[in-house]
């Protein structure tokens, strides 16, 4: 993994010399250089409109992989971030074809086939990447990012240069001056689209790319997306049986996981007591005794032992010696947990309302220090194979025509399943989740047409702070929070149309959601990369391979959420269904772990701290000492678009009546608050101007 900075003149402004962009260059990438700390490189064009820079980690070919990459013809140049796989065939290939390669980098992929395909050259690739290229020729650049937003990628305009790179940070010492985006803090654009908290700065979206020609005109363009079974379609039976089915997912899982044990420095994957990470870890140390049977895998588990009720090291390491795996263990007290928070918020440029990325940060440190540069991990599989519980509102809420007439499924009938449904909503609301019953999931009607009653991006919609953390000028200026309607606007108008034409299950709908926001604006960047790449660690995380979600999704609803018929008492009792998230993801890696974690129900990952003490009875949790210390009516001012009464009565509650949720999850007035502190953090490292409303 690597960092990027790139800058383009726009047409009618006037480059400066070569030396002072150079030293521009080299200013930001020091704000980078945790991304790659063995090597930096810089490429300006000879009219000084264009110049790329790169700092790299090595993994693959370390003595020649340097960057930036040109051509044999010193006329088309790149620099990419990530790895690259199918890396052996796809070289023979272009090499067949008449290519010339100057290293061993599967980075050079990326110069040969936009020399053979054009901007067709992302169809070729198989990663996690995001990469941007210059045809000197043509003075036209093309950048692009993998399908699921693994790897970052931003872009801005500044004193007429179209900026692009890895990280915001980068943008500071290119004359860019960060202000608020006040309707993207407040309807979470962060999360929600393609916005971030900074005017004029935007991601490039997951699966896209885009161009900018020497007109300075660009375009994006979207390259690769989810696609999921027609429902309405009037098939009679299957090409396959469930068996099948689960023998094929089996077989692309093991081979994601064996392409990404391709590297030049040690590997090691992240392990907790869920069965995605459990799953890679197995697959990886089967592959690794295949060719040395006294190969060990290393693996890195977080531990809380002062919660043991939520602890899932126990369950880490009994999966682990069922493999034989060398087991490092992380135990973050709750002072490391607060003190790595300003820092994870730093690195993820966003607002965060979680430990989770301090936590991480801790984790990919012991990595580093162990002496690893790569490690797996199982993120992407709760997305991909509906791991979630809250997506079984939208399983319920459509039949899943298609199990039936392919598969000649036993499933619920309607009344079954609206009795389920019903139950769900009476239910009282857990912790980091939302309920049916929450009066904030009908404020927002035009969300609910817009996908045609989706509840999922409304259910995500409604986690952040409600309207009484903002001002009341804020407010009367850009509305009341409403970013299940932001998530709905920004996806395409076909994808509208697929979900509320019912085209696509619900389920498939409610996937495609967490896929485009949870996923691609949450997990990956904040609580992935950014975490990783603080210590300069290497993320690969296999379930996030476009080969194996092209078939997952081409699977019916109930072959991921599986309707299990619980035993009746007697021939007149009412049937009754237990519904097994991720099943066929069960199904296919049961031979690669433990029979505990196989039968372990998903539960929401946290980083747990211990239970929380009143300040009345004279002492204060490390948080509390953290929250207390840097939210004063001062700093929440200065932001200029937080309520301070809100703020002040959310500490003082937090402070002297604090909640401890039983699964392990972050009092509700606690994540509110490191909302706030998020936002004073950034302003201070970004000198951020007070709004003025």
């Amino acid at each position: 993994m690597c960092g990027i900075t790139v800058v383009c003149s726009e047409v009618g402004s006037k480059p400066g010399s070569s030396a002072s962009l150079s030293a521009e260059l080299e200013q930001s990438l020091e704000l980078i250089r945790h991304r790659g700390p063995d090597d930096t490189g810089i490429y300006i064009s000879p009219d000084a409109q264009v110049a790329l820079g790169h700092v790299r980690l090595s993994i693959i070919d370390i003595a020649h992989g340097k960057q930036p990459l040109s051509d044999e013809t010193e006329t088309v140049h790149c620099v990419v971030n990530g790895e690259l796989y199918d890396y052996a065939t796809i070289r023979a290939d272009l090499e067949s074809k008449g290519a010339r390669f100057k290293t061993n980098s599967d980075s050079e992929l990326v110069l040969q086939l936009y020399k053979q395909s054009g901007i067709a050259l992302t169809a070729h690739l198989r990663g996690e990447f995001a990469f941007v290229l210059y045809d000197q020729t043509r003075r036209f650049i093309l950048a692009a990012r993998d399908r699921f937003g693994i790897k970052p990628l931003f872009y801005t305009r500044a004193n007429g240069r179209l900026l692009i790179a890895s990280e915001i940070k980068a943008f500071l010492p290119l004359g860019f001056k960060a202000r608020w985006n006040l309707e993207s803090i407040v309807h979470q654009g962060e999360y929600a689209d393609d916005r971030t908290i900074f005017q004029g700065v935007y991601k490039l979206p997951p699966g896209h790319y885009f161009t900018y020609d020497r007109a300075s005109q660009m375009r994006v363009v979207s390259y690769w997306d989810h696609s999921y079974l027609n429902q309405k379609l009037d098939a009679t039976g299957a090409s396959y049986t469930i068996e099948e089915a689960v023998a094929n997912v089996r077989s692309l899982v093991v081979d994601s996981v064996r392409i990404r044990l391709r590297s030049d420095v040690p590997f090691a994957v992240n392990l907790s007591g869920g069965i995605d990470s459990a799953a890679v870890a197995g697959i990886a140390a089967e592959a690794m005794k295949e060719a040395d049977p006294n190969a060990r895998l290393n693996v890195f588990t977080l531990a809380f032992p002062d919660r043991e009720d939520v602890d899932e090291a126990p369950v880490a390491r009994r999966m682990a010696e069922s493999i034989g795996a060398v087991m490092h263990l992380v135990k973050p007290t709750e002072q490391d947990l607060a003190d790595a928070f300003e820092p994870s918020v730093w690195h993820s440029e966003a607002p965060l309302m979680y430990l989770h990325g301090a936590g991480k940060i801790l984790l990919s440190k012991a990595v580093r220090d162990q002496g690893f540069k790569v490690v797996l991990s199982g993120e992407g599989a709760d997305e991909l194979f509906g791991g979630y519980n809250y997506l079984l509102p939208d399983f319920l809420r459509q039949p899943d025509t298609i199990s039936a007439r392919m598969l000649d499924m036993d499933l619920p009938t309607e009344l079954e399943r609206m009795t389920m449904l019903k139950a769900i909503v009476s239910r009282p609301r857990p912790q980091d989740h939302v309920s049916l019953s929450d009066p904030a999931l009908a404020a927002s009607p035009l969300a609910a047409r817009l996908l045609g009653g989706l509840i999922t991006h409304r259910m995500i919609g409604i986690t952040g702070p409600p309207s009484k953390f903002f001002t009341e000028e804020v407010l009367d200026e850009y509305g009341s929070p409403d970013t299940g309607r932001s998530i709905a606007e920004f996806f395409p108008p076909q994808i509208r149309e697929n979900v509320e034409s019912g085209r696509w299950h619900a389920l498939h709908g409610a996937l495609y959601t967490v896929q485009k926001t949870a996923l691609g604006n949450l997990i990956l960047n904040h609580l992935g990369d950014r975490p990783e790449m603080v210590n300069s660690i290497e993320g690969r995380p296999p379930f996030l391979d476009h080969k194996l979600a092209e078939y997952v999704n081409s699977l019916p609803p109930s072959l991921k959420i599986r309707p299990v018929l619980v035993p009746s008492i007697s021939d007149d009792s009412p049937r009754s269904w237990n519904y097994v998230e991720k099943w066929i993801l069960r199904e296919a890696v049961r031979p690669f772990v433990t029979e505990e974690i196989y039968k372990i129900k998903k539960s929401m990952y946290n980083s747990p701290i211990p239970r929380p003490t009143s300040v009345l009875e004279g002492r204060s949790t490390p948080l509390q000492t953290l929250l207390a210390k840097r939210i004063t009516q001062e700093a929440v001012e200065k932001v200029g678009f937080l309520r301070w009464e809100t703020v002040k009565a959310t500490l003082v509650e937090f402070l002297e009546r604090p909640d401890s949720p039983t699964d392990g999850g972050l009092d509700p007035n606690g994540r509110r608050l490191l909302f706030v502190l998020s936002f004073i953090v950034l302003q201070e490292k970004f000198h951020i101007p007070r709004v003025e409303c």
